[in-house]
């Protein structure tokens, strides 16, 4: 349903386009880059994403990125700011909650002024935050289970059927490495949590 480059190379991102095309993956996400502030890096940000997607429309591959703590697209109206400046059929948002709830926001409110643009959902929970403190990681892998963080995932869900998202909702979370047996408990836990918010929606 879709694979994720860790580059903005476009030599390797090519390859990326090609080989996602070959093999039928109709979605390729990356990050941004840059550093979140920095008006020129966002710029810059704004004509890769606009030349990757061109060039990513040859294969017929949907480009997608999605905002990142730290980097240039970090937030919602930075994620706002990309939808106005990269026009192309073949670009789209990947939205992760947890980027969005630890820039500081609350994703499922977030979720209504985006998802027109959103091709692609990176999921997972996120472990709380301190009081008034933003950035920092998701936590550890359990915490990142769908259902066992502080993100209010339902209501995400919610609003992602609400609006009539039908495009790819995928798993992804980082962390130390986990055993075959812990792996399957995150997945099979997510993939729990999710289906019953979805039949709670009537979406199933």
């Amino acid at each position: 349903m879709a694979a994720e480059v860790a580059s903005n190379d476009p030599v390797r991102l090519e390859l990326a386009f090609a080989a996602a095309a070959g093999v039928g993956i109709p979605v390729i996400n990356i990050g941004p880059g840059g550093k979140s502030g920095v008006p020129e890096d966002l710029a810059a940000c704004f004509e890769r994403l606009d030349l990757l997607a061109k060039m990513a429309e040859g294969y017929g591959v949907t480009l997608c990125v999605k905002a990142h703590v730290g980097a240039s697209i970090y937030s919602t109206p930075t994620t706002l700011e990309c939808i106005k400046s990269v026009k192309n059929p073949f670009f789209g948002i990947d939205m992760d909650p947890s980027h969005i709830f630890r820039c500081g926001e609350a994703p499922e409110s977030a979720l209504g002024a985006v998802i027109s643009a959103m091709k692609h959902v990176h999921i997972r929970d996120c472990a709380a935050l301190p009081a008034g403190e933003t950035g920092g990681g998701p936590g550890t892998p359990f915490q990142q289970m769908c259902g066992a963080g502080a993100i209010n995932l339902k209501g995400y869900f919610d609003v992602l059927v609400k609006s009539g998202y039908s495009g790819p909702v995928n798993l992804e979370v980082i962390g130390p490495s986990l055993s075959l047996a812990d792996a399957n408990i995150v997945a099979g836990v997510s993939y729990g949590y999710m289906n019953a918010c979805l039949k709670a929606a009537e979406a199933r």
